[in-house]
């Protein structure tokens, strides 16, 4: 019998790979990104060197980039692959088309070959290959593999979904997010690649949009060029990405369940509006726009009616996938179709009293009038009564919405004030004065996430009471921190009724602040309580991904964390960037039982830290 090639004594050791993004400042559309300026990290790579394939003697040429997964259902699955010769300048096949030969089996022997098939590599997708492979058998691990021009892919590992009745009572899958290439190794995947999975969910910010770093933390990973806006630009960024081994591994080993966030286009755009600060602006940002997500439905495993191009080039990225009766993962858009932000994209308020706190933001922040615009949304109207209908439409014991930003309400008034307390760059009496003046501030919210959009939020709220939905979950990324929380009907009343739990998965590597993720983790620490008591877990310190454990009974995530508390009080301002050889361990485990939404129980989280958060 030959062996499994997804033993884990048969997995190639990582090989670092390359990438870097410029730096950045702490402002608040920069809040959870942050530059790097040391280049002392060590492991240059080899990174086109790709992992060698299991049916072939020596790397691949034609499939530099592997093989990929995902959008299981119970008797489909999408596979995907790119031809890409020369995977940093365009993939290196010109203007031919090439037939591609799938096959998908029972045994990663592939001697039991159950459906083939051909699909076009095609220029115009930048001989991207997704071939949804049909008529297979439920609840199952199955092998698969491509052929093109003389060469074998790698064998690839995926799964379909038990049927919707009489599936399993057990899933375990990843939560992950935010991953640029500048910020640090991907550690967090070769952790998670060692783990018993049924899949990934990736809530956003695959790529990041950015132009290559000055002086970059490590030479050997940085961005490639200028800010990307051409659809070569986007394909050229997501395949530096995918030859980084440990992230191209996660691929071939479990399906993927995908969303994107701001970064796979522009920093913090909102439908039609780019950041203030973006090159592109106008109809040149629409291009850019319409770039992007030609090329994310390329680089994506999704099914055909999730990459067809609507009108104005975005996608129909929201859908539901049920795991037999266990779970419905609603995977929602909260970028493509949102209102602007209020108060200019930044830190805002509806406190009158906030107006006076502008000198230490540099930037508007009381916006009342934006901030509770009833109109305002982040899933447009379309999206908003599709997910009406799918969580009436729900029988599964959890309702699980995979999204990008933050639901829960977090009120920054605390943060400010430690931020102003701890501030060597204000003079003792402008100090005193804004210690005065926020003493007199009642909330001040980010306005990128649901705080901004607080009637949108409510809407969402309702239609999980009012469609009496089972055991509601949200899945959120973006924030590059780790996140437990319990969603309140009211967040004034720590007794109010619980509407659903959130878990925030960390950034596999985007920085929290800067390079050295503590002092920004400080002040968010310092200043949480007493202001948010719903809140149930915080760590700003690790990069990392969330472990979901999931059973009839109860609901259970497993924060993950790359580095250690003894690296947390290295003085070193590297101490905390992911690197191949840094550890992984749990953080804290959250855990909460089913039935917590139902009337008359009002479950909460309960947080179990497995290791101590240095102050």
């Amino acid at each position: 019998m030959r062996k499994d090639p997804f033993s884990q004594s048969s997995k190639l050791e990582p090989e670092p790979s390359r990438s870097t993004e410029a730096v950045r400042g702490l402002t608040r559309r920069r809040f959870v990104s942050g530059g790097a300026s040391l280049g002392v990290l060590a492991a240059a790579p080899a990174f086109l060197r790709g992992l060698r394939a299991s049916a072939q003697e020596g790397p691949s040429s034609l499939f530099t980039l592997g093989v990929a997964s995902g959008e299981p259902h119970a008797h489909s699955v999408v596979l995907w692959t790119r031809l890409a010769p020369d995977p940093l300048a365009g993939g290196g096949l010109g203007e031919r088309v090439v037939p591609v030969k799938w096959q998908i089996a029972l045994d990663p022997g592939m001697s039991r070959v159950i459906r083939d098939g051909v699909a076009p590599a095609h220029p115009k997708n930048g001989h991207a290959v997704h071939a949804l492979a049909s008529g297979l058998p439920p609840d199952r691990w199955l092998y698969f593999r491509f052929h093109a021009l003389g060469e074998v892919s790698r064998i690839g590992r995926t799964r379909t979904f038990p049927a919707q009745r009489g599936g399993r009572d057990h899933m375990r899958f990843a939560v992950v997010s935010c991953q640029s290439f500048p910020d640090g190794f991907y550690r967090a995947y070769a952790d998670l690649n060692e783990q018993e999975l049924d899949f990934v969910v990736h809530v956003g910010d695959y790529i990041y949009e950015g132009a290559a770093a000055v002086r970059p933390f490590d030479p050997a990973r940085n961005h490639i060029g200028s800010e990307i806006v051409s659809a070569l630009d986007y394909r050229n960024r997501y395949a530096l990405y995918r030859l980084d081994p440990d992230l191209q591994e996660a691929h071939a080993r479990f399906p993927f369940i995908v969303t994107p966030d701001d970064h796979e286009v522009d920093n913090n755009y909102a439908g039609e509006t780019p950041e203030l600060s973006s090159p592109t602006q106008g109809e040149a940002f629409l291009a850019r726009r319409r770039n992007a997500y030609q090329v994310y439905a390329e680089s994506m495993p999704l099914r055909p009616e999730n990459r067809r191009a609507r009108e104005d080039g975005g996608l129909r990225l929201f859908r539901s996938l049920p795991f037999g009766d266990l779970a419905q993962l609603h995977v929602l858009d909260t970028r493509q179709f949102r209102s602007d932000q209020p108060a200019g994209d930044g830190f805002g308020s509806t406190d009158p009293d906030s107006a006076a706190l502008q000198v230490v933001f540099g930037e508007e922040i009381f916006d009342a009038d934006g901030i509770l615009d009833p109109a305002a949304t982040l899933m447009g109207a379309r999206q908003e009564d599709w997910l009406r209908g799918s969580l009436a439409g729900s029988r599964a014991t959890w309702n699980v919405l995979a999204q990008q930003v933050m639901q829960t309400r977090w009120n920054l008034v605390g943060a400010a004030r430690v931020t102003i307390e701890q501030s060597t760059a204000l003079g003792p009496e402008l100090k005193q004065f804004l210690l005065q003046q926020i003493a007199l501030v009642d909330e001040i919210s980010n306005v990128d996430a649901w705080d901004g959009y607080p009637a949108a939020r409510q809407r969402l709220f309702d239609s999980l009471v009012q469609s009496r939905a089972r055991n509601p979950i949200v899945l959120t990324g973006d924030i590059h921190s780790a996140w437990g929380a319990n969603l309140l009907a009211d967040f004034s009343d720590p007794a109010s009724q619980i509407v659903a739990a959130e878990f925030v998965s960390t950034s596999i590597s985007s920085t929290f602040g800067g390079l050295d993720p503590r002092p920004t983790h400080g002040f968010v620490r310092g200043g949480l309580q007493p202001g948010n008591p719903h809140i149930a877990y915080f760590n700003g310190l690790y990069r990392g991904y969330c472990l979901c454990d999931v059973d009839r009974t109860r609901w259970q995530t497993t924060f993950r964390a790359v580095g250690t508390p003894a690296q947390a009080i290295d003085p070193s301002p590297t101490a905390l960037v992911p690197l191949p050889t840094s550890p992984v361990e749990t953080d804290a485990v959250l855990e909460i039982a089913a039935g917590f939404n139902e009337p008359g129980r009002n479950g909460r989280l309960e947080t179990t830290f497995a290791r101590p958060i240095p102050v």
